[in-house]
């Protein structure tokens, strides 16, 4: 089970022993292997304000639409960052800012190892810092009409 409060995840395999007992019997247990991986409690992990956490689950432009957010309330840069197989849509996600012209890539950074996530031991990290770019808040205002304007179009279309 996983116990949020802790950030617990205990998992218990269980492995079958052959025996001669017939087909229609349960198959007997005999070992039992408990692995547990205990974390820091979820409180105390403290992510900076400018920092985006990018993963494949979620769409690119969800995560652009944080940054551009954030780049426009007042943070001088995000930091994007991924683990393992999500770092193309950290980088995905760089790159759609910098077509869009609103951010500018500073620094890149990747690392092996610093971290352990729940399938390995070690972890490929990339670290994207992204700034304004020149024109930010004129194709930022832009963007926002856009967005207003499809919105009350959706509106009109549902009355």
């Amino acid at each position: 089970g996983i116990n949020a409060e802790y950030g617990l995840c205990t998992l218990l395999f269980t492995f079958p022993t052959m025996s001669a007992a017939p087909k229609t019997a349960a198959p007997k247990t005999d070992k039992k292997v408990e692995v547990e991986k205990t974390e820091k409690k979820i409180d105390e992990v403290q992510r900076p304000k400018n920092h985006v956490r990018v993963s494949g689950t979620k769409s690119h432009v969800l995560y652009a639409d944080v940054t551009k957010h954030l780049l426009h309330d007042g943070e001088k840069e995000v930091v994007l960052t991924a683990l393992n197989s999500s770092i193309s849509d950290a980088v995905a996600v760089a790159e759609m800012l910098k077509n869009f012209k609103l951010a500018n890539v500073k620094k890149i950074t990747t690392s092996r190892g610093q971290e352990e996530t729940a399938r390995r031991l070690t972890a490929d990290k990339i670290e994207i810092i992204v700034t304004k770019a020149a024109n930010f808040d004129k194709i930022y205002a832009e963007h926002e009409k856009e967005r207003a304007n499809k919105k009350a179009e959706l509106e009109k279309a549902k009355k």
